[in-house]
């Protein structure tokens, strides 16, 4: 079991902040760093720009000061019964936050849950702070990408958030400024998948949800869900479902 021992959030310090534990501290220390600083980091004193997140392990070194006006972070002392990652996790190194915003949101459920006393109390605080450092891990990972990567993140939530537009290989590839042929391959090798095959299966989703909660009539559905003929919406309805659109509205309506 994970536990919290100590947590602060949005932590103000002025422009002489610094911390200097050459023993660390007994507990994994966790911050994500919301201001310029430097840290040393393997004897050697390194800009840190805000966005960044650390985790120390017990006892690890860990020094620091502010650079410029002010020093401001999340932070949180962390204990478990087992080692919290594997041992090639880059402990006390920094890890840049390409979507900063997810994880204060994130420390901040964390941060109010810590205050709260309900009977699942410790069961939510364990997964919420697998959740963080599951998230931790897959921006280790991502390193290794490129800047493009991210905006493929960017231009992908955009189509999955809205499905029923005329989304297409080239409209995408031009947003990027790439080929189509080089837009197809980056994404299967981000995603796993091919980008109408993702955009498909988007529009799949929404229509069972438009099938099981409105009356709207199967012409309909495939128009909102970005169809612009309805025989074509009940193919992919029928190679992802095994069912066409009537026969699962139905089968939904008599359970």
């Amino acid at each position: 079991m994970i536990q919290i021992t100590n947590i602060g959030k949005d932590a103000y310090h002025d422009s002489t902040y610094s911390v200097n534990r050459p023993n660390g501290h007994p507990s994994y220390l966790l911050l994500l760093v919301k201001t310029p600083c430097v840290f040393l980091i393997e004897e050697e004193w390194v800009p840190i720009t805000e966005g960044t997140a650390f985790l120390f392990k017990p006892y690890q070194q860990h020094r620091y000061y502010a650079k410029g006006s002010c020093y401001i972070d999340d932070w949180a002392h962390i204990t478990s019964s087992q080692p919290l990652l594997n041992e090639h996790f880059p402990f006390g190194k920094p890890i840049v936050l390409h979507n900063q915003m997810d994880y204060y949101n994130l420390f901040h459920v964390i941060y109010n849950e810590y205050f709260s006393k309900t009977s699942h109390h410790n069961m939510i605080m364990n997964n919420l702070i697998h959740a963080l450092l599951d998230k931790l891990l897959d921006e280790c990972d991502s390193i290794a990408y490129p800047d493009l990567y991210y905006k493929f993140l960017t231009l992908r939530e955009q189509m999955l958030r809205s499905p029923e537009k005329q989304w297409t290989v080239p409209r995408l590839a031009h947003e990027l400024n790439i080929t189509a042929g080089y837009f197809h391959s980056l994404y299967k090798r981000y995603f796993n998948r091919s980008c109408m095959n993702d955009l498909i299966e988007q529009r799949i989703k929404n229509a069972t949800e438009l099938l099981i909660s409105t009356n709207l009539s199967i012409e309909e559905i495939a128009f909102q869900c970005g169809y612009r003929h309805t025989e074509h919406f009940i193919r992919q309805f029928n190679a992802h479902m095994k069912m066409s659109p009537n026969r699962f509205r139905k089968e939904i309506s008599a359970r």
